[in-house]
């Protein structure tokens, strides 16, 4: 306990090292000084409002990285009905075109034989 008490001198190479650490690592290192000067009957305010900044900071994370997964779900069933809609519709134009020139061929076939021709 002795270290943690020392590390939260103003020490620049202490702080500098602290730094270093990620914010899980940060987090356990306050949760182990708040338990060790609330032991020694020491003020725990700073260290407890550093804790509730860590806690925030990381419920704010976990909504962005949630409300950005909906987003991305989101579009990606757009893009899919997109795509789906697009081949419904080049299929029914497709149809379309092919229907418009049987017709015209059926009809142009008729034309070209005489009425003669189609008796026999």
């Amino acid at each position: 306990m002795e270290q943690l008490e020392n590390r939260s001198g103003e020490n620049p190479h202490v702080l500098s090292e602290i730094t270093r650490l990620s914010q899980a690592q940060q987090k356990e290192e306050l949760e182990n000084l708040l338990y060790y000067k609330a032991k020694q009957g020491q003020d725990v305010g700073p260290i407890l409002q550093a804790l509730y900044y860590f806690d925030s900071k990381n419920m704010t994370k976990n909504q962005l990285e949630k409300m950005w997964t909906e987003a991305i779900k989101e579009r990606s069933v757009f893009n899919s009905l997109q795509k789906v809609v697009i081949t419904a519709f080049a299929i029914l134009g497709m149809i379309a075109l092919f229907n418009g020139w049987f017709i015209s061929a059926r009809s142009s076939h008729a034309l070209i034989l005489p009425p003669a021709a189609h008796r026999r």
